[in-house]
């Protein structure tokens, strides 16, 4: 789980999201509220789809005006597949799956954003070496 996780807020423009996107080594980044509840979930892929109707627009302008007036609530997904930190990996892999998603949100008991868990951590773990207990010295 990374637990060092950027958030926004469901008010944010679009527009702040391009330089977070653009400069992120991530794709999700979790919609939180004042208290760190979750809220949902806006990818790069929702970021582009959202952008897709006005791409093809003469001028930048109005490509500019729209990020700025459409916020993240209107292309969040929410509710949004979670996790806990006491759920395994197998467990968390077998979400992804299922799914179809790239990552998920870890939260504890009141909703509120723990870390978040995505296939490459997933990948990370399995491809880790298995360490062997040595016995111990009589």
């Amino acid at each position: 789980m990374s637990r060092k996780v950027l958030t926004t807020s469901e008010d944010a423009s679009l527009s702040s999201l391009r330089e977070v996107f653009s400069a992120a080594k991530f794709q999700h980044l979790p919609v939180v509220d004042s208290s760190a509840r979750l809220q949902g979930i806006i990818s790069v892929k929702d970021y582009f789809r959202a952008l897709s109707p006005v791409m093809d627009s003469a001028f930048e302008t109005s490509v500019e005006s729209y990020i700025r007036s459409r916020k993240v609530r209107h292309v969040m997904t929410s509710p949004v597949v979670t996790v806990t930190d006491k759920t395994s990996i197998k467990e968390a892999a077998n979400l992804l799956l299922q799914y179809n998603i790239g990552c998920l949100p870890v939260v504890d008991a009141e909703h509120r954003l723990l870390g978040i868990v995505s296939w490459k951590d997933v990948l990370r773990f399995a491809l880790q070496p298995k360490t062997t207990a040595q016995p111990a010295d009589p």
